[in-house]
């Protein structure tokens, strides 16, 4: 039994159209899958780099400076308008985030790998700031986050990740563990700004050096 009847076929002349019509569907065919692939990759490129260019935003000097001035104040509980213009920045820089989302220019995904933690632990921590100039400024929904914060939360949930604990009897330690975070990103910056040559801690060396049994190093 013949599965495939060639009679009457041809590749040239008359009768070879069957031929060429498949021929061009398979080029059409290969020239999409090749578009295909360069667009992801272009899509993926973008990606990194969007994420690279809001990373340098939320990480940068003037960024981490304002972090650390905005946990002080919220410590020692200064709550003056000194406090609420370092917090705009941050806060803006999260409904942005929020906003890109909404409008599909970057996945919650991203969000969450990114800035996640730090949009809850902010968001619980400025609460009370949010909620004061809401009320100077007579806009109820000024730097709202609720839907953001929802949605990482129930992608924790989804990835089985432990949720964190936004309560007062947690906040004062979150609040310790900001302080002491960019703190030492400050200090990190400043000995790179200085040509600092980064160490072992004096313990560490201390003991290398009174140990008797301890390699011998020359350099």
């Amino acid at each position: 039994m013949n599965l495939i009847n060639w009679q009457g076929s041809a590749i040239f002349g008359l009768g070879s159209e069957w031929f060429w019509s498949m021929a061009q569907f398979v080029v059409v065919v290969v020239t999409l899958g090749g578009i295909y692939r360069q667009l992801r990759a272009q899509g993926a490129a973008n990606a990194l780099h969007r994420i690279e260019s809001l990373q340098g935003r939320y990480t940068s000097e003037r960024m981490e400076y304002t972090k650390l001035a905005l946990a002080l104040d919220l410590k020692y509980e200064a709550m003056s308008n000194r406090t609420r213009a370092l917090a705009s920045p941050l806060l803006n820089f999260f409904v942005d985030l929020g906003n890109l989302h909404e409008e599909g220019y970057i996945s919650l995904n991203e969000i969450s790998d990114s800035w996640g933690r730090p949009i809850q632990i902010w968001g619980a921590l400025l609460a009370p700031v949010v909620q004061r100039q809401r009320v100077i400024e007579g806009v109820p929904d000024l730097w709202d986050l609720g839907k953001l914060v929802t949605e990482l939360r129930e992608l924790e949930v989804k990835r089985r990740t432990p949720l964190l604990q936004l309560d007062q009897s947690t906040l004062p330690e979150l609040l310790d563990f900001v302080i002491e975070h960019h703190t030492a990103n400050q200090r990190l910056e400043q000995e790179w700004k200085s040509g600092v040559i980064p160490t072992a801690p004096a313990t560490v060396a201390q003991a290398s050096t009174l140990d008797p049994d301890g390699p011998a190093v020359t350099a």
